[in-house]
């Protein structure tokens, strides 16, 4: 498993500036704004933070492979929670995103 236990220590960045970050090992922190999950043969769940989908300002992603290592299903749990998310920072489309592989790399703020 990767060490990504520690979400107190990673530098904060502002939700308007995660596209400056992009390849970066970050925290993102905000409000679930909207969830979704492809209709794919892959599944493909998404949080979308800050607004909701098409107006998202910052997407965590989980692939289906990664599924089994979260013992709750993110789209229904994470949905209008207040989050940080720890990890690398990618680009698709256009947008910033981390993939959320692990239940440690998020942190519900409550």
């Amino acid at each position: 498993m990767l060490p990504f236990s520690d979400i107190s220590g990673q530098n904060e960045i502002p939700l308007d500036s995660t596209s400056h970050y992009i390849g970066k090992y970050v925290k993102v922190c905000a409000r679930v704004a909207g969830t979704f999950v492809t209709n794919s043969a892959s599944k493909v769940t998404l949080l979308n933070l800050g607004e909701d989908y098409p107006n998202s300002k910052f997407t965590v992603v989980f692939f289906e492979k990664d599924l089994p290592n979260f013992t709750f299903v993110p789209s229904e749990y994470y949905k209008n929670k207040s989050i940080c998310v720890n990890g690398t920072i990618n680009e698709y489309k256009g947008k910033p995103q981390i993939n959320a592989r692990f239940p440690d790399q998020i942190e519900v703020k409550e």
